[in-house]
């Protein structure tokens, strides 16, 4: 496990859940790998900080107040078309596309998941080479 991490090239990550112990906890995650996290609470403030900072990847929460997860992933990609978006949702098996267009993420995980499970997503969204 941490040889692996250890030849993984550090990504700047936004991580954006309204849950705390979640964002904590991928932060946690995340940091463990040698990535550089910044946290939102909320799609509006996590807009803000896209604006703001360049992130290799944003890894949001499907259900939140005010913005959800497939809205603010479309705000993003309105303005970055190529950025990395990692949805996380307990509902993961039910999200395949809104009003019959493709999501707008690159990959949808299921909460709860493993260190491992989110090594693989991470492996995926970001192949060695």
């Amino acid at each position: 496990m941490e040889n692996q991490a250890n030849t993984v090239t550090k990504k700047t990550i936004l991580v954006v859940d309204d849950t705390p112990i979640v964002a904590e906890t991928i932060d946690m995650l995340l940091s463990h790998l040698g990535h550089k996290v910044e946290i939102s609470s909320d799609g509006p403030g996590a807009l803000t900080r896209f604006q703001t900072g360049k992130y290799n990847l944003v890894i949001t929460d499907y259900l939140m107040p005010k913005m959800n997860g497939i809205e603010l992933a479309k705000a993003i990609r309105s303005q970055a078309t190529g950025q990395l978006i990692l949805l996380i949702s307990a509902f993961a098996g039910k999200i395949f596309a809104v009003d019959g267009e493709p999501l707008p993420v690159d990959f949808v995980m299921q909460k709860p998941f493993s260190l491992q499970e989110f090594q693989k997503v991470l492996g995926t969204l970001f192949p060695a080479g």
